[in-house]
């Protein structure tokens, strides 16, 4: 019997590529190869304009993006959560786990550890054929909320991607958080408010929803000290 390669798939940020998330990523893709992990990254199938940009870029910048090909996103941003619209992106990446996965797991980064959080929760939906994910990783996570209305000044999961973000409750997946201490992108709160519905959602096992701060911003952290007890993490979920 052929034993294969345990397989991940890795959704890079906004205005990033696959190439980029890569090399951002390579202190915990090179532990990973050592373990003999497959890791296989993928681009967004959005293409950028510099009108689709949040904040202001210079023309210097915006045309090293461009050079760089790193225009590339899985939505476009908006401040309102009922605007995004993901549909396109979870059938991309849903039709490119059909041609060639299967994977053992999905590793997101920002705006791709959002769609990876929602492809985790529905992947057996999305590909009836394919088991759930062993692991999920999200680093500098969030998912998009708005003000819950019966509860003034508080937070709640956006209507229409409340069934997206709702963990299965019998879901056997480990999910490792990863988020910066001094993250201004992204802030801890907001990776820490997504872990906390999967502890909710699966008290039977404490030790199924991990957490992982460092001190750094929005990146990936690639310090060994930091990253040597993640890469633990993910392997004894794929092996167990």
């Amino acid at each position: 019997m052929t034993v294969t390669a345990p397989r991940l798939l890795f959704l890079h940020g906004f205005l990033q590529n696959a190439k980029v998330f890569s090399e951002k990523s390579s202190g915990i893709r090179k532990l990973l190869k050592k373990s003999n992990v497959e890791c296989d990254y993928l681009d967004g199938p959005v293409v950028l304009d510099r009108k689709d940009l949040p904040f202001e870029m210079d023309d210097e910048k915006w045309q090293q993006a461009l050079d760089a090909q790193v225009n590339k996103a899985w939505f476009y941003h908006s401040d309102v959560s009922s605007e995004l619209d993901l549909s396109d992106s979870i059938k991309y990446v849903s039709d490119y786990i059909k041609q060639n996965g299967p994977y053992d797991g999905i590793v997101g980064f920002s705006q791709g550890a959002a769609l990876a959080s929602i492809v985790t929760n529905k992947i057996t939906e999305l590909n009836p054929e394919h088991p759930e994910f062993k692991v999920s990783v999200l680093i500098s996570s969030y998912s998009f909320t708005e003000p819950d209305p019966s509860k003034p000044g508080q937070l709640r999961i956006a209507e229409k991607f409340q069934s997206g973000f709702t963990p299965k409750k019998d879901s056997k997946t480990r999910v490792i958080f990863i988020y910066g201490a001094s993250d201004q992108a992204v802030p801890a709160v907001r990776a820490k408010y997504l872990a906390q519905i999967y502890k909710d959602a699966w008290t039977q096992d404490p030790e199924q929803v991990q957490e992982y701060e460092h001190p750094g911003g929005h990146m990936v952290p690639n310090k060994k000290d930091i990253i040597r007890p993640i890469v633990d993490q993910i392997n004894s979920a794929m092996n167990a």
